[in-house]
């Protein structure tokens, strides 16, 4: 009798003890799936008593290594020093230590420089980026050496970028933000501060050159103008001699009505710091208009040289708007819109984008083909000045 007793009660503490095992390895893959793998829309759907005993666990933000240099100096330091990461909401390791290949969630690639020696092991989770700020006829450091659907994030100049990072960009500014106290009457033009501009400039047109044989044959469509008015050249490519610094530059665009902001290649989206001189106040000249497409930048604060039938047409436009000083001044409508930022990754914020898709995370991200997002068709007009001489 006293063994029926034991043995009964046995089973029923053995029974105790299985109905816990199973109900706490249950709760255990349940909190497991929710905390390590929450939902895709980050929401995880802990029930409230859970959530009250739950500890937060702080993960170490993510490492983006920088795999190789941006022309021979540290990638990692020059996007920090051109970015302004303070007002990034997302955090993340910088660095361009290769021993913490393993560790990283997301890699860069200045495509540009040396890419001899790729990574060795690659994780499932990293993401591979392609970074390039010149234009692909100058991106000679990709080849074909790396598969076709190799990178995940593409960051670039051209709009259509994962990341985007422009040269420069405008900065919108409204009269609500000026009745709020949100823009100073430093970040602004004045009426005043316009026409003195212009009551300053006495001469028709400026060049800043440092490249002589272009892909683009600017070249070819300057000699062209050079033959019909007087333009001032400056630049290394010239006879040496004729170099300006800053201040000197800055003289001279307050001297000149129009600059030549004609690229070494005309390809998409291909904008650089010549077109955003204009800043300055100086009215941009440029080879092509459509590379503008899909940018936000208003047609009617620059002149294209493509809209004009030859050189000599697109010249007599010139002569005749530096002498009617209020359609020369509309040119300068934008500055009702815009502040007076000179250079504005602060608003782009290209690095802190990147950090967001590196806190993101997905695997799903992939560039089928980056030679034909690159380097396809129409992305670029080989020779464009000369075609456009040619009529």
């Amino acid at each position: 009798m006293i063994e029926n007793t034991i043995i009964s009660k046995s089973k029923f503490i053995f029974s105790i003890l299985i109905f816990l095992s199973t109900f706490l390895y249950f709760l255990y893959i349940f909190v497991f799936n929710q905390i390590i793998f929450p939902a895709k829309d980050g929401d995880d759907k802990l029930p409230g008593w859970l959530k009250r005993m739950s500890v937060p666990v702080k993960w170490p933000p993510p490492t983006i290594l920088m795999w190789n240099k941006m022309f021979g100096a540290s990638l990692s330091e020059s996007l920090i020093n051109y970015n302004n990461n303070k007002q990034c909401s997302y955090k993340c390791i910088y660095t361009d230590n290769r021993t913490l290949e393993q560790q990283a969630s997301l890699l860069v690639f200045h495509i540009r420089d040396n890419l001899d020696k790729m990574p060795e092991h690659r994780t499932p989770q990293q993401l591979y980026t392609f970074f390039i700020l010149e234009s692909p006829p100058h991106t000679w450091g990709l080849g074909r050496d790396v598969p076709p659907d190799f990178f995940n994030i593409t960051m670039t100049y051209r709009a259509d970028s994962d990341v985007y990072y422009p040269y420069d960009m405008f900065e919108e500014y409204t009269k609500k933000d000026l009745e709020n106290g949100l823009v100073t009457d430093d970040q602004i033009w004045t009426e005043n501060e316009i026409d003195k501009k212009i009551k300053a400039k006495d001469k028709l047109a400026l060049q800043f050159v440092s490249n002589c044989n272009t892909k683009s044959l600017r070249e070819l469509y300057v000699n062209k103008l050079k033959n019909l008015t007087q333009i001032t050249q400056i630049g290394t490519c010239l006879d040496g001699k004729r170099v300006c610094n800053e201040e000197c530059a800055d003289k001279l665009i307050d001297s000149h009505h129009f600059y030549f902001a004609f690229e070494n290649s005309v390809c998409v989206n291909y904008v650089t710091e010549k077109f955003w001189k204009l800043k300055k106040l100086i009215v941009p000249v440029v080879l092509s208009r459509k590379i503008f497409k899909g940018l936000n930048i208003p047609d009617d604060l620059f002149i294209a040289a493509d809209d004009f039938k030859s050189p000599k047409d697109l010249v007599s436009f010139l002569e005749k708007l530096s002498a009617d000083k209020k359609q020369y001044k509309s040119y300068f409508n934008w500055t009702k819109k815009y502040k007076k930022t000179e250079y504005s990754n602060d608003i782009s914020n290209p690095l802190c984008n990147l950090c967001k898709m590196a806190h993101i995370h997905k695997k799903e991200l992939k560039i089928k083909n980056i030679y034909d997002f690159w380097n396809g068709g129409g992305k670029c007009e080989q020779g464009f000045a000369l075609n456009v001489l040619l009529g």
